[in-house]
């Protein structure tokens, strides 16, 4: 049942993280240089591709989704953690506590992880 709940929640952050960077790069222009932002847009779009495939692989319990969930999650503590002091530093409170909410989420999960054992199928 955790890594379930893990699976989708992992699902959930993928999916978010992608609709959330093509609205930004739709609407507004990034405060990044290109190179910057370019470096910045793989290192998040690899996070939400690895949270997504995991996900659906833990939901599979498939023998390497663990490590590759792991993995993932450990990229979104650092993201999360990088927007919250972004967006604190704007004054922007709502997404700040939003994305140190998702913080403490993701560290949560971790943990379940850490403390769970599952039977996987190869």
């Amino acid at each position: 049942m955790k890594m379930k709940i893990i699976g989708y929640y992992s699902i959930f952050i993928g999916v978010s993280v992608i609709a959330m960077w093509t609205m930004i790069l739709l609407t507004e222009t990034p405060q990044e240089g290109k190179t910057e932002l370019s470096f910045h847009l793989v290192s998040e779009f690899l996070m939400a591709l690895l949270c997504l495939v995991s996900g659906i692989l833990l939901l599979r319990k498939n023998v390497i989704s663990r490590l590759l969930n792991l993995l993932g999650l450990g990229m979104v503590i650092y993201s999360v953690l990088n927007a919250a002091g972004y967006y604190g530093e704007r004054n922007e409170i709502p997404m700040m506590i939003m994305f140190i909410v998702s913080s403490i989420l993701t560290l949560i999960a971790i943990f379940l992880h850490l403390n769970n054992k599952v039977a996987t199928k190869t």
